[in-house]
């Protein structure tokens, strides 16, 4: 690729934006001149971009993450704004497509304090733009990586009206942090770790995450999708997501948290007024320490075929043996219309299961765990609707 000079300081390696020709006015897509400078810094040993406040209009094309360089905006005021069609599923910043990882390698780059919003008014929500990811990687660094995590930071970052937050992916999507994340108005997930029956974007580390209003186009969508083994969570909150069809069995629709992965941790993480299950655990040997699932089925997220009471605190299938709830709470904080209908629900078969915490104010049942022994389980009762 032929790119510019990064700046008129040859071989500066902390550049200003503006300082670089890039307008931050919304008049016109910047990502073009964005790429040049971040290639050539990724040519000359890494370095990073300072975006001043100011609305940076991007285009379906987006902004590639390059080695080693980093993105710094100067919080919320530095907003990144997604303009005219994106025809298939893209991030405003990416490494690789949704269909095709990087062609060069990716190691270490840093996304930090900005926010990723369509239109030009910070506080006023615009419509959700379909296709467009905040935040897309898909890293594969070669068969014989030198180092086999890419490692990436992405920090203080603000994420509204979007089809989906965050989607990670990538085989060498590993070694992440991602954390202090508020995130809003979702057409489909707001955050997405791996991909089912696919390898990829383990061993991450996710923490301060606040989510809300996920599935709005109400399609078969969770707030947060985990697919990816050995993922840390710890005070992630997901809130408000949508539903339309009934819950007869694992039904991701509208929950919280769905985990169809292995050997992950949860900690001081809460499902609130979703419309679907709080907590839906598809496979086994996750741990959960001090989680909440409050208020899940909520009344003002049910539309269609989805009704009061289907909806379960925390959801445990058969197919999850070894999981653990130790110290976790379920429970309807709503008495006059209450949608959570069993707190702590393990799907007969499943005998292999820890079940340890304080239930009360569901409306069917605080536990139901039929199959589980006495011994692993010990829910305090507190009293139903």
């Amino acid at each position: 690729m032929n790119a510019s000079p990064a700046s008129a300081n040859t071989g500066s390696r902390l550049l200003i934006a503006t300082d670089e020709g890039v307008v931050n006015d919304g008049s016109k897509p910047v990502n073009a001149r964005i790429n040049q400078l971040s290639t050539t810094l990724a040519e000359n040993g890494g370095g990073a971009i300072v975006f001043p406040p100011g609305l940076y209009a991007v285009d379906d094309e987006g902004i590639e993450m390059r080695h080693q360089v980093s993105f710094l905006g100067l919080g919320e005021s530095t907003q990144f704004m997604p303009v005219g069609t994106w025809s298939e599923l893209a991030g405003v910043f990416r490494i690789g497509t949704d269909k095709k990882n990087n062609a060069d390698p990716v190691y270490r780059s840093g996304l930090h304090d900005l926010s990723i919003k369509p239109g030009e008014d910070a506080f006023q929500h615009a419509d959700s733009v379909e296709n467009v990811v905040g935040i897309l990687y898909n890293t594969h660094n070669g068969p014989k990586p030198p180092d086999p995590d890419a490692a990436h930071r992405v920090s203080g970052i603000t994420l509204w009206d979007l089809d989906m937050g965050i989607k990670l992916k990538g085989s060498d999507d590993q070694g992440m942090t991602v954390e202090r994340i508020r995130g809003r108005r979702f057409l489909r997930s707001a955050l997405v770790v791996g991909e089912s029956f696919a390898a990829g974007a383990a061993d991450n580390m996710f923490s301060m995450i606040d989510l809300s209003s996920a599935n709005l186009a109400k399609v078969d969508a969770a707030t947060v999708e985990v697919y990816a083994t050995n993922t840390s969570w710890s005070q992630v909150k997901t809130w408000y997501s949508k539903r339309s069809v009934a819950l007869q069995g694992d039904e991701k629709s509208g929950a919280g948290f769905y985990v169809k992965a292995t050997r992950n941790t949860f900690s001081q993480c809460e499902a609130q007024d979703n419309g679907g299950h709080g907590f839906l655990i598809k496979y086994g040997n996750n741990s959960f320490v001090s989680c909440i699932a409050d208020s899940n089925g909520h009344k003002d997220n049910l539309s269609g075929n989805a009704t009061l009471g289907e909806a379960h605190g925390f959801h445990i299938s058969k197919d999850a043996p070894g999981t653990q709830l130790i110290g976790c709470q379920s429970f309807n904080r709503d008495s006059e219309n209450p949608g959570q209908g069993v707190g702590f629900w393990v799907e007969d078969g499943n005998q292999e299961v820890i079940v340890t915490g304080n239930a009360f104010g569901n409306t069917n049942q605080n536990s139901m765990a039929s199959d589980v022994e006495n011994e692993k389980q010990q829910v305090i009762d507190g009293g139903t609707q």
